[in-house]
C-alpha cells in the first residue's frame, strides 16, 4: 500500500481534468461569443489571472458539492450534481461581478461558458470512469487468517476499494472462497497469480506461517496486516483487532507532540477563531433573541468537558434545550431529544449552537479541529467499556473533527466506539492538509446538510 492508490489517481485525474476544462470553456465561450455577436474587448476580455481565480472558485464549489467523492457509477445523479455546482458557481461569480465589480464578464459569456463546463465535465467523468477500468488494474488479493477479522477486511475491500480484488481466503472459511490451507500458500500464490497477502487474525504459532509469509514477501508479494489495510481503506483504526503493541509500532502517533505542528495549529486556531467571531457577531445577537423568545432560561449553556490530558474545562454553547434539562443527572443526548426547544432544533440543524466554543479555542482549551471533548460523567464508563479510549485525550479536543464528518450523531456506547476509531485515525494522521479537509467538509455539511454517503466519507 505504499504506492499511490487508484482512488487517489482517479481523484487527481478528475481535478486535473476540471482545472483544464474550466478555463478552456471560458476561452472557447469568448471566441464563440465574438462570432455570434461582437463584444467590446475592453469589457469582456479575460485576463490569465482572472481565469486562474475563476478556476479555483469553481474547483472549491465542486468540492463543497461533493464532486470529488468519486463513485463507481456515473449516472444522472452525477449530472444533477454537476448542474447544481455549475449553477452555484455562476451565482457566485454574478454576485462578485455585480456586487464588487471585479469580473468583466457579461451574462452571455457566462452562460455559454457554463454550458461548455457542464457538458465537458460530465463527459470527462464518463470517459475517465471508462478508461480507469482499463488503466487501473486491481491487485489480486488473498486473505490469510481466521475469525471475524477475515470477514471485516473482506467486506471493507469489497465496499470501497477499486484497487483490490479478493480472490479468496486461506486457512479458515468465512464468506469468501476457501483456496486451501496455509501449507499450500506458495502453490496458491502461483496458481492464482496473487499480488498481495492480507494477514488477518494470524498468530505466530500457526503452521510455521512466519517462514512461509517471509518466503512469499521475498518473491515480491506485498504483505500487509489487516489493521493497516483497514485504516487505509476506511480511514479509521479497528480497535477490536489491534493490541497495545500495534500502537507502539504504528507510525504517526508521535505527531501529537510535534512542536511545529502544535504551534502552527495554534496560530491557525487563533486567526480563524477571531475572524469567524467578528463575522458572526450579528448572528449571535439574532440567536440570543431566538432563545429568549422561545424558552425561559439563560442564553448560554456551560458544561464540564475533558480536554487534553483529561484536564477539566467549561465548554460554552448556545442553549438548545429546556432550562435545567439535566436536573436528574447526565444522560446521552439524542438527535430527536424531546428536551430540545423549538429554537434549539433550528440552532442544531444549522450547527450554530456550537459558535460560543470559539471562546474555548481562543482560551487555548480547544482547537478548531480535533476529537470532540467528552463529558467526565461518561468518560470513566467509556474507558472501561472501550479499549484504548484514553488515547483520544492525548491531543487537543476540537470544535469539529474527523469522527464528526465521517459518522452521524452519537448517542450510545456503540456510537462512541465507532467514533473513537475515527478519532484515533485522525490522531495518527494529523496534519494541516487533513485539518483543512475537515474544515471544508464541515462547511459543506453545515451549508448543504449531511448526505447518506457522508457516513463513509473517508472512502471517497
Amino acid at each position: 500500500m505504499k504506492k499511490v492508490s487508484a482512488n487517489i489517481k482517479r481523484w487527481f485525474l478528475a481535478i486535473v481534468g476540471d482545472a483544464f476544462i474550466i478555463p478552456l470553456s471560458y476561452v472557447g465561450a469568448y471566441y464563440l461569443r465574438t462570432l455570434i455577436k461582437p463584444i467590446d474587448p475592453f469589457n469582456e476580455i479575460i485576463p490569465t489571472t482572472l481565469l486562474i481565480l475563476i478556476t479555483i472558485g469553481y474547483l472549491c464549489i465542486f468540492y463543497l458539492f461533493g464532486l470529488y467523492e468519486l463513485k463507481r457509477i456515473v449516472s444522472l445523479n452525477t449530472f444533477a450534481k454537476i448542474l447544481i455546482s455549475v449553477l452555484s458557481a455562476s451565482i457566485f461569480i454574478s454576485l462578485i461581478k455585480y456586487g464588487l465589480y471585479l469580473f468583466p464578464i457579461g451574462r452571455g459569456l457566462l452562460f455559454i461558458a457554463n454550458i461548455f463546463i457542464l457538458s465537458l465535465i460530465f463527459g470527462w467523468r464518463m470517459l475517465s470512469h471508462k478508461l480507469s477500468k482499463y488503466v487501473f488494474t486491481p491487485k489480486r488479493v488473498i486473505i490469510v487468517g481466521k475469525g471475524k477479522a477475515v470477514h471485516e477486511i473482506s467486506q471493507a475491500i469489497k465496499l470501497v476499494s477499486e484497487d483490490l480484488t479478493v480472490i479468496g481466503t486461506v486457512q479458515e472459511k468465512e464468506d469468501i472462497e476457501v483456496l486451501g490451507s496455509i501449507d499450500q500458500l506458495q502453490d496458491i500464490i502461483q496458481e492464482h497469480n496473487i499480488d498481495q497477502i492480507v494477514l488477518a487474525g494470524i498468530e505466530e504459532k500457526d503452521s510455521n506461517i512466519a517462514h512461509i509469509i517471509l518466503d512469499a514477501r521475498l518473491k515480491g508479494i506485498l504483505v500487509i496486516d489487516m489493521p493497516d489495510l483497514y485504516q487505509t481503506l476506511l480511514k479509521k483504526i479497528p480497535i477490536n483487532y489491534v493490541q497495545e503493541k500495534w500502537f507502539i509500532n504504528a507510525k504517526g502517533f508521535e505527531r501529537i507532540n510535534n512542536i511545529l505542528i502544535i504551534k502552527v495549529k495554534r496560530l491557525i486556531d487563533m486567526m480563524f477563531s477571531f475572524l469567524i467571531l467578528i463575522i458572526s457577531l450579528p448572528l449571535w445577537l439574532l440567536i440570543a433573541l431566538m432563545i429568549k423568545l422561545n424558552s425561559h432560561g439563560p442564553i448560554f449553556y456551560k458544561q464540564r468537558r475533558l480536554g487534553k490530558n483529561e484536564s477539566m474545562f467549561m465548554l460554552y454553547k448556545f442553549r438548545s434545550m429546556i432550562h435545567k434539562a439535566e436536573k436528574n443527572g447526565a444522560v446521552w443526548a439524542e438527535q430527536d431529544d424531546d428536551r430540545i426547544t423549538g429554537a434549539g432544533k433550528i440552532l442544531r440543524k444549522l450547527h450554530v449552537d456550537e459558535l460560543p466554543q470559539l471562546i474555548n479555542v481562543i482560551k487555548g482549551e480547544m482547537s478548531l479541529v480535533g476529537p470532540r471533548p467528552e463529558r467526565p460523567e461518561f468518560v470513566e464508563d467509556l474507558k472501561k467499556e472501550i479499549p484504548f479510549y484514553s488515547l483520544r485525550h492525548f491531543t487537543m479536543p476540537g470544535m469539529t473533527g474527523w469522527a464528526q464528518i465521517c459518522y452521524p450523531y452519537a448517542s450510545s456506547l456503540k456510537d462512541a466506539k465507532e467514533k473513537l476509531e475515527y478519532d484515533l485515525y485522525y490522531i495518527s494522521h494529523m496534519n494541516l492538509l487533513l485539518d483543512m479537509r475537515i474544515l471544508l467538509k464541515t462547511v459543506q455539511i453545515v451549508v448543504f446538510g449531511r448526505r447518506k454517503q457522508d457516513y463513509r466519507l473517508g472512502q471517497d
